[in-house]
């Protein structure tokens, strides 16, 4: 993005009195959209970039994680994905500070100012937030796939926590950033529909590998009955693009790996941050791959 347009774009806010915080966090997000990705542009997005090339080395790409062939989450694995949680609880904090600041309804001259300053700000905090989480991680001995994983499972799947939880902002099948006011039915429905088809996408080769090392194994020491539920879903999945993995219910499995960390995971959910997690994520993802 050009100097001249972003400093066009802060004349014309000033210039009208910005009447809505809807408005500014759009503006915020058209300027990541355009410097996320840029080399150079912004010093701390290369430092996480950095880090998330570590972790790709390290532990490969996040559709490549395979989850354990017998359906459970080790107590050790969900220990890990917690402490990577409570690792990054103050970054969080922060970012949630300046969104709700954002979106709040302070309409006068003083209060759009500080907004836009605040929206500024709110970039490189971003990507401290990315560079934090993926240290967390390296420390955690924890995968990009892995963390995703659990987060869809615990967080979506069985806490039935909103895939669009967090800011007006979606991503479309041409990696394109959408900013809208999100008010009305459909919109919001347009908006859920982009974030769980990329769930699907990211979540679905998961499950076939996880399928593939239960047929290696010959399906020793497995239910019978967890196979199916596997095959079934991804049968489901693969029928439906736009299906959230295991919406119709975790199995027994699973849930019985997450209940013991029930109140940890409620505790540690950002309703403000998800979006920026997996979206902003995923786009570094893509970018990183070309």
């Amino acid at each position: 993005m050009e100097p001249k347009k972003n400093t066009a774009t802060k004349k014309w806010l000033l210039g009208c009195g910005i009447g809505c915080g809807a408005v500014l966090i759009i503006v915020v997000f058209l300027i990541i959209g355009g410097v996320v990705f840029v080399k150079n542009m912004v010093k701390s997005f290369e430092e996480s970039e950095d880090v998330f090339k570590d972790l790709t080395d390290k532990y490969g790409e996040i559709e490549e994680y395979c989850p354990s062939p017998s359906g459970k989450i080790s107590p050790e694995r969900m220990e890990a994905f917690l402490e990577t949680r409570e690792a990054i609880r103050p970054v969080i904090k922060d970012l949630e500070h300046s969104i709700n600041f954002l979106t709040d309804d302070d309409e006068s001259s003083r209060g759009a100012f500080k907004k836009l300053k605040t929206g500024l700000g709110l970039i490189p905090k971003i990507a401290g937030f990315l560079k934090t989480r993926n240290l967390a991680l390296l420390e955690s001995k924890m995968g990009l796939g892995e963390y995703y994983y659990i987060y869809t499972i615990a967080y979506y799947s069985w806490l039935d926590k909103p895939l669009t939880d967090g800011p007006p902002i979606a991503i479309n099948e041409n990696n394109e950033f959408n900013y809208q006011h999100w008010e009305d039915e459909e919109s919001e429905e347009i908006r859920h529909d982009l974030a769980v088809r990329r769930l699907h996408k990211m979540i679905l080769p998961m499950l076939k590998n996880q399928y593939e090392k239960l047929i290696e194994s010959s399906g020793t020491g497995f239910s019978e009955d967890w196979k199916d539920a596997l095959e079934r879903e991804i049968n489901a999945m693969e029928e439906n693009r736009y299906r959230l993995a295991w919406q119709d219910g975790l199995p027994e499995v699973i849930v019985s790996s997450l209940l013991p960390y029930r109140t940890r995971l409620e505790s540690s959910y950002s309703s403000s941050v998800n979006n920026i997690e997996f979206i902003i994520e995923q786009r570094q993802s893509e970018h990183a791959v070309r």
